[in-house]
């Protein structure tokens, strides 16, 4: 099974010059996680992530027990998000990024993915054009439509507010 069969094509991308907010928005009204930054032809020149617009209002001295100690914890965060909402995302997104191509195997995007650590890879065509990205949840659907076939009679989703 190719990736190109499993693969996602309904992306989240933006421009270079796009602003932290845009992204902010782009990215939490949408199931993606992530924001591909492409040029005018969708050749793929970073990714931004949840993670990577967290970091840019997260003080880098902030853990879990001075968090706890703020009461101004909300206003902090906006107005920290008003300290970084005119960087764009050429400052914010990776540009090391792992890839797939369209021909490559489910098998093989799956051992990428767990070398890798990340949950989610692009693919690209030959020239670096973004075709469409693949998860794990993408690979394991794919074997799901596969056991189409398979007979279970065990409920497979409990409600444990009930019990």
């Amino acid at each position: 099974m190719d990736v190109a069969k499993s693969m996602r094509t309904k992306l989240i991308i933006a421009r270079p010059d796009s602003d932290y907010k845009s992204l902010l928005c782009k990215i939490t009204s949408s199931t993606p996680r992530q924001i591909y930054i492409v040029d005018e032809n969708y050749k793929l020149l970073g990714i931004v992530t949840s993670l990577d617009l967290l970091k840019e209002v997260m003080p880098s001295y902030m853990n879990a027990d001075l968090a706890r100690s703020l009461t101004d914890g909300a206003d902090l965060l906006q107005k920290q998000v008003e300290k970084v909402k005119d960087k764009c995302a050429s400052e914010i997104m990776t540009t090391k990024i792992k890839f797939l191509r369209p021909e490559d195997q489910l098998f093989e995007a799956n051992a990428l993915i767990a070398e890798t650590g990340f949950n989610t890879l692009p693919v690209l065509d030959e020239d670096g054009k973004i075709l469409g990205e693949i998860s794990r949840r993408d690979i394991m659907i794919r074997l799901i439509n596969n056991c189409t076939d398979f007979n279970h009679n065990d409920e497979t989703l409990v409600d444990l507010s009930l019990l």
